[in-house]
């Protein structure tokens, strides 16, 4: 059998044809293919596949935490305003009546700016950096653990497909030798037993032809679930794959997989996120820097206008009054003093234009307050011993990192080994399964010619059709054991080997 398969990227015709799909429904109701190649459903489990699809989404969220880290060491802005207003009547302070006062409204904004600065800023920004090549890293372990997902349960469902096939042969050999006993019993040539007996046998046969046939739709299920598409009609798995001699090394497959694999890079990715992770927790010791400023105004306006005329009025009045009391005062000293312009305060109607037109700036002219700014340097103490816990943990976890990266490894080596002797000794079985294949059938066609002849006995040519049953069943066995053992040891090197 021959592999369509060509690495883990689809090839152009895949992406048209998912890209077809894709505009015929979205992705909650995305419904399988007439035909599904290998490569294809690969593609179809990274589109729409829940599991993988949450993974991924993961990577959009890294990228703004690393925007956001870059952001702290900008400063930041923010701008703020409101009106407020305030009800009329009597001011008082404690016992003191400030007598009455209108309605009043007011707006104001505010600009400010303000900019920290700390170690454990400028180090979380490595930490942001680490941790988005570690999601990344993660979603495309997720992805390659997804494939090989995908691929194992490919080869399960075609697997199931040839075990039909194999039952129907299985099933077309049992009629043969119905046939073949009712020629000889309508011939006299033997006992109406040997008929029961062959009923018998292909009955057993067309239960195993139904039991392969659920066995096969169940596992195209679980395979359509897994690529995260809706039960549709029926479809054909059309990738074939061919039993070939490994000439990979061990030592090979184990410096390749240590060198490349997702899982590993994940791994390793996940280290390194925690390593900058206690070091930016170990920053919070120094002193932070804060610089900030910012820029106000204001205005103001009261309801009632004849009040603040009336008020200006009485202070003027009020004023020349004080005028005209010091000038007698000044009368009446021994040297009088020349008396002041008492008119010079007197209430006008240029006063009153300027303060209606002084109450009519609300809301936005606004007048202006001076600038502030301020800059400080802190440097926390004693906080309860939380910096000393979060360093702590950030320790803790970075070394959790590099033990998992390091179980990472060894497992992976065991798996090398494992599929890589699985595959071989697969390898080996196949051909031997293949003899035991063609010596069972010369053997069912012995007995089926010795039985027609009358030289044969009805269980020597049931034995005859155990025995190829047997011999088909193992040998399929064995070419399922070499792909399967084939994906696992894709699996666990990291990159495709057919």
């Amino acid at each position: 059998m021959k592999t369509n398969r060509t690495g883990r990227s689809a090839v152009g015709c895949v992406l048209a044809i998912v890209a077809t799909i894709a505009t015929a429904a979205p992705a909650a109701a995305q419904q399988a293919p007439a035909t599904l190649t290998l490569d294809e459903a690969l593609e179809l489990a990274r589109r729409y596949s829940p599991a993988f699809r949450q993974q991924a989404n993961d990577e959009g969220v890294a990228h703004w935490n690393l925007r956001s880290a870059y952001g702290q060491l900008l400063p930041s802005a923010s701008i703020g305003g409101g009106v407020d207003w305030r009800a009329g009547g009597s001011r008082r302070i404690e016992n003191i009546d400030l007598g009455g006062a209108p309605d009043e409204m007011s707006s104001g904004y505010r600009l400010g700016v303000s900019m920290s600065l700390s170690g454990a800023t400028l180090f979380g920004l490595a930490q942001a950096r680490a941790e988005s090549r570690a999601t990344e890293a993660r979603i495309d372990a997720a992805a390659y653990v997804l494939e090989a997902n995908v691929t194992r349960q490919y080869l399960t469902a075609k697997r199931a497909h040839d075990a039909v096939a194999l039952a129907e042969r299985d099933l077309a050999t049992a009629d043969a030798a119905l046939q073949l006993v009712e020629a000889r019993i309508a011939a006299g040539a033997a006992a109406r037993v040997d008929a029961s007996q062959a009923i018998v046998e292909r009955g057993r046969a067309e239960v195993g032809l139904i039991q392969a046939q659920a066995a096969e739709q169940m596992e195209r299920l679980l395979l359509l679930e897994l690529l995260g598409l809706d039960i549709g009609d029926q479809i054909v798995l059309t990738s074939e794959f061919e039993v070939f001699a490994p000439t990979w090394t061990l030592e090979q497959l184990t410096a390749s997989a240590m060198a490349e694999h997702p899982q590993l890079e994940a791994a390793r990715a996940g280290e390194a996120a925690g390593r900058a992770g206690a070091r930016a927790a170990r920053m919070s010791y120094l002193p932070s820097l804060s610089i900030s400023g910012g820029w106000s105004g204001y205005t103001q306006m009261t309801m009632d206008e004849d009040y603040l005329i009336g008020a200006a009025q009485g202070n003027a009045v009020s004023q020349i009054e004080s005028c005209e009391w010091t000038n007698d005062l000044y009368a009446r000293l021994a040297n009088p003093l020349p008396p002041q312009d008492c008119s010079r305060f007197a209430f006008t109607d240029e006063d009153r234009q300027s303060i209606l037109a002084g109450n009519g700036m609300f809301p936005f002219d606004f007048t202006k307050a001076p600038p502030s700014f301020s800059m400080g340097i802190s440097l926390p103490l004693f906080n309860g011993f939380q910096r000393e816990a979060n360093v702590q943990r950030a320790a803790a976890a970075a070394d959790d990192a590099k033990h998992q990266r390091r179980e990472a490894e060894l497992r992976l080596r065991a798996a090398l080994a494992t599929a890589w002797l699985g595959l071989n000794t697969a390898y080996s079985t196949v051909a031997v399964e293949e003899r035991n294949v063609a010596a069972a059938e010369e053997q069912l066609q012995l007995q089926q010619e010795r039985y027609r002849l009358g030289a044969g006995t009805l269980l020597e040519l049931t034995q005859a059709q155990a025995a190829m049953a047997r011999a088909r069943q193992a040998q399929l066995e064995a070419l399922y054991s070499f792909h399967e053992n084939l994906a696992a040891l894709e699996a666990a090197v990291g990159r495709p080997l057919r």
